[in-house]
């Protein structure tokens, strides 16, 4: 992004939140109340949140935008950008069992640990990338090939790192509970990420890890040019029983040798990347749906 984009985009932000607070001032009085979880870094900066706190105030609904050191109790809380917690995962844990995410708990529970991500991936004969778990660095052997290591706990490549000889063990001598994967060199042209509303295949986007490749503006991709593979991964994946009533999703795929497999599956934090839609119809309706099944999870 050029440096008079930023400042565009900054402007753009100071002006969305300040027109949020003055719309805050007469909902005060409503009786739904909602809880846009952020960090105390991005807190207010990320244009998603605020756009999506914008439509919940157009239906009438108290929104704000509070972080997860913020002291709450019983609240309605939608998690969004928490980005940082795992530096402070007992805090951002005690926060979850405090108030009432909209993804419950047991959800987030079930997603935020890898391995209990991946042995449900296993139990529901999902394809994905073949995965090792170690709890200690002495218990892992350095492979001829490249190989994929990060913490069972961990987001937006968050000590992640790629190893391919003994000399890069000196990078993760400190690591504990940690998985290594393969490298799949399909992440170079980038991960498919499919967003999923309710039970409902939304769109995809195309994203491109700044762990593995150099950084990209993500590529929107329509429904109707999702590849059908994909799809078929997305329909087992709906079926996961532990995910049964989730808000939202986001099913991170990988190509390996002309096979979809998934990298991940994102319930606690994702990008649904709404402000990557072109069509701004199709933007306002994609809002406008996660605001409705928000409220209409609350009400059940």
């Amino acid at each position: 992004m050029s440096r008079i984009k930023k400042i565009i985009y900054k402007i753009r932000i100071i002006i969305l939140h300040f027109l949020n607070n003055l719309q805050l001032l007469f909902t005060l009085k409503r009786n739904q109340k909602i809880y846009i979880v952020s960090s105390p870094k991005y807190q207010n900066k990320i244009k998603e949140d605020l756009t999506l706190q914008k439509y919940f105030l157009k239906n009438n609904c108290y929104c704000k935008i509070v972080t997860w050191q913020d002291d709450l109790s019983h609240a309605n809380c939608l998690i969004r950008s928490v980005w940082g917690y795992c530096d402070d995962l007992t805090n951002f844990l005690n926060f979850i069992s405090r108030n009432k995410p909209i993804n419950a708990r047991e959800i987030i529970y079930h997603n935020i640990d890898k391995k209990k991500q991946y042995n449900l991936l296993e139990k529901y004969d999902i394809n994905h990338i073949k995965t090792k778990f170690y709890n200690s660095i002495q218990d892992f052997k350095v492979s001829s090939k490249k190989q994929v290591i990060k913490p069972l706990i961990s987001e937006s490549g968050q000590n992640t790192f790629l190893i391919s000889e003994k000399d890069d063990l000196e990078k993760i001598k400190d690591l504990k509970n940690f998985m290594v994967q393969p490298y799949i060199s399909g992440i170079e042209d980038g991960e498919l990420s499919l967003i999923v509303l309710g039970k409902t295949l939304e769109y995809g986007v195309i994203r491109f890890p700044g762990v593995f490749s150099s950084f990209s503006k993500e590529i929107y991709v329509p429904l109707e040019k999702i590849p059908d593979e994909a799809i078929s991964i997305f329909e087992k994946v709906k079926l996961i029983k532990e995910y049964d009533n989730a808000l939202f999703m986001r099913i991170d795929l990988v190509k390996d040798k002309n096979t979809y497999k998934v990298l991940e599956l994102e319930l606690v934090d994702p990008d649904l990347f709404i402000e990557s839609i072109p069509d701004k119809k199709l933007k306002t309706k994609v809002y406008n749906d996660l605001v409705n099944l928000t409220i209409k999870h609350i009400n059940q």
